[in-house]
């Protein structure tokens, strides 16, 4: 029986101070079968990528199996063969669906460390994209027992996707996927259910500008990234965004001895943390009480007005 974890955020906003600059080497990392597994997290991966805290990593990833969309008549020609040679050739492959760029390694990132992804950019890079739902799952399965899957194409120029002729979506897009490698007891984890790790959290606010913190389980925390969505709504009810191939960058920060409990993540305006659970109420209060533990750390606060103020 799969379970379904939920995901609550909790967002309090308040002004946050300036970063510290640091001089940064920037890295560039494509998807290839080389560089990407599909499917898992495993703290036995062998990173594709080595950095240092501070140091910026261009990202390309791929999503969108050109098999599936050829079963749904797109002509092969209009499918971009790097998705062939991505899909077709990859070597570590899960259970899960996520094509996921990395792992990459951050020397100096050790357990009890937090590490700090600034997403700097996120952008589509391909006109092709793919949404669908399958039988007996979502929010809703007693009202869909039969599945459906469409293409979409998207106007990288517009930023929009056409989802009927007067049904216009802007694009927001962000990577579904972020984790760390989870610790090494859990062995081969799927990438389905997002955990402390990070992962499958499918948080449409993680757009560019953005910053997510996650915990460190493992030395070099073995980061990887993908699951493009071109935009979602809150929720993700039918379990699929508009899914693609995006571009982006992002910068990576070691804090030592600094461990979270769950994810955590800041925009330009508000602070956020996230509680995963199968348990709707329970996820609640992990995301409740992670940002009272937050605002205490912050600003402190004590308990009783950081609950307040949450």
């Amino acid at each position: 029986m799969r379970k379904l974890v939920t995901i609550i955020t909790c967002v309090v906003s308040l002004v946050g101070g300036a970063r510290a600059q640091t001089a940064s080497k920037i890295h560039t990392l494509k998807a290839s079968p080389q560089t990407v597994h599909r499917g898992f997290f495993d703290a036995s991966l062998k990173p594709v990528l080595t950095v240092n805290s501070g140091d910026i990593v261009k990202l390309e990833t791929a999503t969108g199996n050109p098999r599936y969309f050829e079963q749904l008549g797109v002509p092969k020609e209009k499918i971009p063969a790097e998705l062939y040679e991505v899909y077709e050739g990859v070597e570590n492959a899960g259970r899960g669906d996520h094509t996921l760029n990395g792992p990459i390694y951050i020397n100096g990132a050790q357990p009890g460390d937090m590490l700090e992804i600034r997403i700097r950019s996120i952008d589509v890079r391909l006109p092709i994209a793919g949404q669908g739902f399958v039988p007996n799952r979502g929010l809703l399965p007693e009202d869909f027992p039969k599945g459906k899957d469409r293409v979409l194409w998207l106007d990288l120029r517009k930023k929009t996707a056409e989802y009927a002729p007067d049904v216009v979506v802007p694009l927001k897009p962000f990577w579904g996927v972020i984790a760390v490698a989870p610790p090494a007891a859990m062995g081969r984890v799927p990438s389905g259910p997002p955990n402390v790790f990070g992962g499958n959290m499918d948080n449409r606010d993680l757009v560019g500008g953005t910053t997510l913190y996650l915990p460190v389980f493992v030395p070099g925390a073995l980061l990887s990234i993908g699951d493009g969505h071109a935009a979602q709504g809150y929720g993700e009810v039918c379990l699929s965004a508009i899914e693609t191939s995006l571009k982006g960058e992002i910068q990576v920060v070691v804090h030592k001895n600094k461990m979270l409990k769950q994810p955590r993540a800041e925009t330009p305006t508000h602070f956020m943390t996230m509680g995963l659970n199968a348990d709707l109420d329970e996820a609640a209060k992990i995301a409740t009480r992670e940002m009272l533990d937050w605002l205490v750390e912050m600003k402190g606060l004590n308990r009783d007005d950081a609950y307040m103020l949450a």
